[in-house]
Order: C-alpha cells, then sequence, then structure tokens
C-alpha cells in the first residue's frame, strides 16, 4: 500500500494560510498582553501610592505618611524599616507613631513590588508619584504610567479653638494664660509643636491622626483630644475644659 504526502503546492498553500493566519492573530495577541501588562502595572502603582498616604475610601488610614510624618525615601521602606523606628504609641491619646508595615504586598519575591509588569523598576516614592516608564521602557515619554497624575501634597493645617466657661457659666473663647501643642509624627518619632498664643494654628502637618493639648500656663495639662489632617486641608479642633 503506498502513502501519498503532500505535493510540493500543498506545502506552499498550508505555508501561506498558516502565515495568514499568523499575521491576523499575533497582532491580536501581543495587543491583549500588552493590555494585561499595563492594568497590571496601574493596579500596582496605585497599591504603592496607597500604601504611602493611605486609601481613598473615606476611613482615616493614612499609610506610610500618617505613621512617619514623611514620604518614604525608596519604595522599599514600604516593605522594610530599615532603620526606622517601631511603631509605638505617643504621649498624648496614645496614638501610634512608628513603623507598622509592610504597607503594600510584596509579591512572590521580595522585589516583585518594585517592578512594574514589564520588568522595571518604578520610580517616584520621594514625591509620592508613582511612575512606570511603561512598555518602551523610557521614562518621560508618552506610554509612562504615573499614578496619580499629580504629585500628591501630604501636609495640612490645623487649626484649634479652646474654651471653657467662666464664673457665670459664659463661654469664654481662646482664654489667656493657655497654650496648645499639637502631637505628631516626624521621621517615625513623636515631635510637639506649640502656639503660645490664640488664634492657635499649625502649618504643614503631616497627615495623618495627631493629639492636641491644652497646657496653662504653669505647665498643667488642661484637656487634650484629636484631630485629623487632610492633605491640603484645614483641620478645625474645639477644645473644652
Amino acid at each position: 500500500m503506498t502513502q501519498r504526502g503532500f505535493t510540493l503546492l500543498e506545502l506552499v498553500v498550508i505555508i501561506a494560510v498558516i502565515a495568514i493566519l499568523a499575521a491576523a492573530v499575533s497582532p491580536s495577541a501581543l495587543q491583549r498582553i500588552m493590555d494585561t501588562r499595563v492594568e497590571a502595572t496601574q493596579s500596582e502603582a496605585r497599591a504603592l501610592y496607597e500604601g504611602m498616604v493611605g486609601g481613598n475610601n473615606g476611613a482615616d488610614s493614612f499609610g506610610f505618611v500618617g505613621d512617619i510624618g514623611r514620604l518614604p525615601n525608596s519604595f522599599q521602606e514600604l516593605v522594610a524599616p530599615g532603620g526606622l523606628p517601631s511603631y509605638t504609641t505617643s504621649t498624648a491619646r496614645g496614638i501610634g507613631i512608628g513603623w507598622r508595615g509592610p504597607y503594600v504586598n510584596s509579591g512572590t519575591s521580595a522585589d516583585d513590588y518594585l517592578n512594574d509588569a514589564f520588568g522595571h523598576a518604578y520610580t517616584g516614592a520621594s514625591s509620592g508619584q508613582v511612575r512606570s516608564a511603561g512598555p518602551d521602557g523610557v521614562f518621560n515619554t508618552s506610554d509612562d504610567i504615573v499614578y496619580p497624575t499629580v504629585a500628591p501634597t501630604i501636609t495640612g493645617t490645623v487649626n484649634v479653638t479652646v474654651k471653657t466657661l467662666d464664673s457665670k457659666n459664659r463661654t469664654v473663647v481662646d482664654p489667656t494664660g493657655y497654650s496648645v501643642e499639637l502631637y505628631f509624627a516626624s521621621d517615625g518619632v513623636e515631635a510637639t509643636l506649640t502656639d503660645a498664643a490664640s488664634p492657635y494654628s499649625f502649618t504643614n502637618v503631616p497627615i495623618g491622626l495627631h493629639a492636641v493639648r491644652v497646657i496653662k500656663n504653669n505647665g498643667t495639662i488642661v484637656a487634650e483630644d484629636t484631630v485629623v489632617v487632610r492633605p491640603t486641608g484645614t483641620a478645625a479642633a474645639e477644645i473644652w475644659f
């Protein structure tokens, strides 16, 4: 029994058909792969950003900045503390201060979170704006992936009003003889600002949950409370004693 093989013409036709199919399918498949990598990078860039400053879900979560008082010097600080102080509580109101990460999931290997889906390193930790070089691997070109689109502001203002009642049960606003102290994180340790005269105001305060105290001139603590500072906003605290 003889076996019939393909003729040369048939082989040429088959190869041509395969080539046509490959030309038609490959660009579409490659584009899907590219789109998937772009989406993965966008998602990871957002996760890095939220690890730095907290999520945008209405909760009082301020990530690395809320605990340390500054943006990370590198993305590695989101996963390993390096020389940063360990998490502890502040003098006033027991508010947490210090490194309590990891602030992002490091992935399947120690440096997964450092690289985008194209294998290129992210930049921008110290600015709070995560940047990927994108598909072409070259920074500052049109395909860069950046989150957020504008570098964030990580400080706000705190205004404090002090109130008490006089002997006739009348409200006295900002009585004399008192000062206000603000407690916040600075490089992972507790720092204090003092305003000795009303109106009590503090600027360039890092975002996060902070404590405020009213101090009598003789050093007696008469009242304290907490205040939440949000980016570029003015937090108003009203403290009674």
